[in-house]
C-alpha cells in the first residue's frame, strides 16, 4: 500500500533548506522551457496550444470553466538514485542526507494553478528494490507522466533506464509524457558548469526513448522546481487539448479514470457537471 505522509514534525535527521525556496512556484502562466531543446521530443511546445490559451482565458463560450482531475505522475528507476529525495525536495523543501529505501510506494499530491485553473499532480514514488517490484508495478497503471530517474554518478543506473521505462509502458498508453532525469548533479564537482560525459550519454538515450532529459540536484534544489513546472504545464496542455478535440469523445491516456474530464456548460440552469461519456463515471 502507498505511504500517505501526514503533516507534522519532521524527523530530526531532516534538514530544512531555506535556500532556493520559491513559494510562488505552484503558479504557471507560461510554458516553462525544456532543460535542453536538443534532448526533448517536446521541443516544439514552447508555449501552450492556441486552443488551451483560448479556452482558459476566455470569459465566454460553452466551456468555461472546466475541471481536470489529477494528473498521475510515476517515478521509477534503480534503487538509491534519488527518487524520494527529488520528490521531497519539491513537495516539502527538505533534503534527507540519510538514505532510506522506499517500501512499496509513497504518494504525494501537489496543487498547481495553470493559466488560472486548478490542476493537481498525484506523485507516485515507487521503490527500486527488486523485492518490492511486484508491489510497485501495481501502481504503474494509468499514468499520464513517467519519470525515469538515474544517478549521474552511476552509469549503470542510466543503462537500466530503458528497462524501467519499458516496464512502465507495458501498462500505459504509449502517448504518455516521458522524462529521463539525472539526479545528484551537485556531486559532479567542477564539471557541473558544462555537460559531463554521462549527461551527453543521457541526452543520446533520451532521444532514443523519446523522453525529455533533465539534470537536477535534490540537495541544492537546482532545476527541481523547473522540472516539475515543465511536466505540469505539458500535462495540463495535453489534457486540455484532448478535451477540446472536435468531433471526438474525451480521450485519456490509457483510459485513466483518475483523469476524468468534466466541464460546465453556461446554459445549464442547474449548474451540474456534465458527465464524461468516455469514462462513464456516475
Amino acid at each position: 500500500m502507498p505511504t500517505f505522509r501526514k503533516a507534522g514534525k519532521k524527523s530530526t535527521s531532516y534538514e530544512l533548506l531555506n535556500n532556493n525556496v520559491d513559494y510562488g512556484t505552484r503558479k504557471v502562466d507560461r510554458m516553462p522551457a525544456a532543460y535542453c531543446d536538443r534532448a526533448s521530443p517536446y521541443r516544439d511546445r514552447v508555449d501552450f496550444g492556441d486552443r488551451t490559451k483560448r479556452v482558459c482565458r476566455s470569459n465566454s463560450g460553452t466551456v468555461t470553466p472546466f475541471y481536470l482531475c489529477a494528473c498521475k505522475v510515476i517515478f521509477v528507476g534503480d534503487v538509491a538514485t534519488g527518487k524520494s529525495s527529488l520528490v521531497n525536495r519539491f513537495c516539502h523543501e527538505i533534503f534527507d542526507a540519510e538514505y532510506r529505501g522506499t517500501i512499496g510506494v509513497d504518494f504525494e499530491v501537489e496543487k498547481f494553478q495553470v493559466l488560472g485553473h486548478s490542476y493537481s499532480l498525484q506523485i507516485w514514488d515507487t521503490a527500486g528494490h527488486e523485492r518490492f517490484k511486484c508491489i510497485s508495478q501495481a501502481y504503474y497503471r494509468n499514468a499520464n507522466v513517467v519519470v525515469v530517474v538515474f544517478d549521474l554518478t552511476r552509469a549503470e543506473s542510466l543503462l537500466n533506464a530503458r528497462r524501467w521505462l519499458d516496464e512502465a509502458l507495458k501498462v500505459n498508453h504509449p502517448g504518455v509524457l516521458k522524462f529521463l532525469v539525472g539526479t545528484k548533479k551537485d556531486l559532479l564537482g567542477n564539471e557541473s558548469t558544462c555537460l559531463t560525459d554521462v549527461e551527453k550519454e543521457a541526452m543520446t538515450m533520451s532521444s532514443d526513448l523519446h523522453a525529455e532529459f533533465w539534470s537536477v540536484s535534490a540537495q541544492t534544489g537546482e532545476n527541481v522546481t523547473k522540472l516539475f513546472q515543465r511536466l505540469t504545464a505539458l500535462a495540463f496542455d495535453t489534457a486540455v487539448q484532448r478535451l477540446m478535440e472536435p468531433n471526438n469523445p474525451v480521450v485519456h491516456p490509457g483510459g485513466n479514470s483518475l483523469l476524468n474530464l468534466y466541464f460546465l456548460k453556461k446554459d445549464e440552469k442547474d449548474k451540474k457537471l456534465k458527465r464524461c461519456s468516455f469514462c462513464k463515471i456516475n
